[in-house]
């Protein structure tokens, strides 16, 4: 039989150090872990609608044609529409269904503060304008996330740039 003091294995007393040192550090951790998918969600989000007015302006400039990114600021979605034929006098804008133009969402926990856009009256939404010059209207689009931080999407007209600042 071996003597009690030359057993291997692990005390009970160093188990529970051994655990609740991993416990304090997985504690630590994951707050971090959850604040960087947040950024990463935002980021994402903020990306896909900066492309997304970039390419209404670079689709008016090629196809000689207005082009609108609408957003729903309601229901957090967004999608391109293009200029079409006139009808009966009235200018008629079809929604794109190319791959860059599709509708999207934005992540449950974001949404659209009130834009300082164009409203249209008859979809109830907003939209900033891209003419085939390559200018397009002023707007400032914000994200916002659960209420604490922010992006603003600035578009500022004659030449067409955009400025993304986060707070």
């Amino acid at each position: 039989m071996i003597p009690l003091h030359e057993r291997q294995g692990f005390t009970l007393i160093e188990v529970i150090v051994v655990l609740s040192i991993v416990m304090i550090m997985t504690a630590a951790v994951v707050p971090m872990y959850q604040g960087s998918v947040a950024w990463a969600r935002r980021d994402r989000a903020t990306r896909d609608v900066v492309s997304r007015l970039k390419y209404a302006q670079e689709r008016a400039i090629t196809d000689a044609a207005e082009h609108r990114f609408y957003l729903d600021d309601d229901s957090g979605t967004y999608w391109l529409v293009r200029e079409g034929e006139e009808n009966d006098g009235k200018r008629v804008f079809e929604e794109l269904d190319d791959a860059g133009a599709t509708r999207a969402r934005l992540p449950e926990q974001m949404k659209f503060e009130k834009p300082k856009a164009s409203l249209d009256r008859e979809l109830d939404a907003h939209y900033v304008a891209f003419y085939p010059g390559g200018a397009c209207d002023y707007a400032t689009i914000t994200i916002a996330i659960d209420d604490r931080t922010s992006t603003k999407i600035r578009t500022e007209g004659r030449l067409g740039q955009m400025k993304v600042e986060t707070d």
